[in-house]
């Protein structure tokens, strides 16, 4: 159990004390007013589309060769190795701002007109989002800086993988409003494929930040249950049984909230299942999880998807669901999205001390980054600590 996640009195204590210098605050922070906080039709793909002229296209892939003919690994891929030109830098870095100080969602789109093959489109990816987001963050558990979440249950399992499972980044299951638990500030997706017409698997954005201000005015004792440090977290490790990891799943910065909240380490996932060592969530913790789903759902907007879109998420403040999908006439699916967790320290949001620890560990400096152009092996070995996606 890791030491930093305890906090030596209850959460609720904090929230109801005159002074605190733990996570959460003395009271729960008020209403949040701004761009971040929409509902539903309020974020207009008009407002969170920016489209890539065919000149700037022409640019990311003379920026793709030149890297290429570097003849340097992928993990140096930075501003420095993949100019681009200036106004095209600019525009890129402008998503950043969007993303923490506006509604914290935004689509690339124009890119497929490159017609990357899979080396070149992992290079452009990680080259753009070098633009928007300096630092790439690297699970501790797997070395994985770049994942691929595509359809792996067609697939032969090997002897030594039989009783692992596939992550939900593997599977085709619906996955429920989350925000991914401590694996970085932004969530960054590409689209190589999107699985053709019919076939499901639409993705979905809720700002939590309207959860919260309408979770306030109703039910705040969820937010006090989501605030305290007793949620049962497993976490998984290599060649060893998992541990406990207790914390919450509500954060403060600076009067902002922070909701990480997913539901995988807590109750376990259909190939993953939680270790029955691990303790219950309790029935408070079950309805907060209720509730946050029902509202996720009733503030929601489907994320306008194409092919070849890079979709930037501020996993701080937005939920993210996915629909199931399937394959066609009995195959896996060709749904395709190369996945990174970012981070950009010129806009970065301060985090709750107590935990800034587990909020920095992905970003930890000098850490080795893999970033695979094929996904080669989609069993737990490259599906993070707490398997979730």
């Amino acid at each position: 159990m890791s030491a930093h996640s305890l906090s030596p009195r209850s959460s609720t204590e904090s929230l109801q004390s005159s002074f605190s210098t733990y996570s959460v605050p003395d009271k729960l922070a008020p209403a949040l007013a701004g761009p971040m906080a929409w509902e539903g039709a309020e974020l207009d793909p008009a407002q969170y589309i920016v489209k890539l002229s065919r000149s700037e296209v022409d640019n990311i892939r003379a920026a793709v060769v030149g890297f290429k003919l570097q003849r340097l690994p992928r993990s140096e891929i930075s501003q420095r190795t993949f100019p681009l030109a200036a106004n095209l830098a600019r525009k890129l870095s402008a998503v950043s701002k969007e993303l923490h100080e506006g509604p914290g969602v935004i689509v690339l789109r124009g890119l497929e007109v490159a017609r990357f093959n899979d080396e070149e489109a992992v290079i452009a990816f990680v080259g753009i989002c070098s633009y928007v987001a300096s630092q790439r963050a690297t699970d501790s558990y797997a070395n994985q800086t770049l994942s691929h979440v595509r359809d792996a249950t067609k697939e032969v399992v090997p002897v030594w993988a039989k009783d692992i499972g596939l992550a939900g980044s593997k599977i085709t299951a619906a996955m429920d409003f989350h925000s991914d638990r401590f694996s970085g500030d932004i969530l960054a997706l590409h689209v190589r494929n999107n699985g053709g017409a019919g076939i499901g698997g639409r993705q979905y954005v809720a700002s939590f930040w309207k959860i919260y201000n309408e979770l306030l005015k109703t039910e705040p004792e969820v937010l006090e249950t989501m605030a305290e440090a007793d949620w049962p977290f497993e976490l998984k490790q290599k060649d060893q049984a998992p541990y406990l990891e207790l914390g919450p799943t509500l954060f403060f910065s600076k009067g902002k909230p922070i909701c990480q909240l997913v539901k995988a380490p807590l109750l376990g996932s259909p190939h993953i299942q939680r270790d029955p060592s691990m303790p219950k969530v309790s029935d408070k913790q079950m309805y907060a999880m209720h509730v946050i789903q029902t509202l996720a759902k009733r503030f929601s907007t489907r994320l306008d998807r194409k092919q070849g879109d890079i979709q930037f998420i501020n996993n701080l403040s937005i939920m993210h669901a996915r629909e199931a999908y399937q394959g066609t006439n009995g195959k896996a699916s060709t749904r395709h999205l190369l996945r990174m967790f970012l981070r950009d320290p010129e806009n970065a949001w301060d985090k709750p001390a107590l935990f800034r620890n587990n909020f920095d560990d992905p970003f930890t400096p000098g850490r080795a980054q893999e970033l695979p152009i094929i996904d080669m092996d989609p069993w737990r070995a490259i599906s993070g600590r707490e398997s979730h996606g």
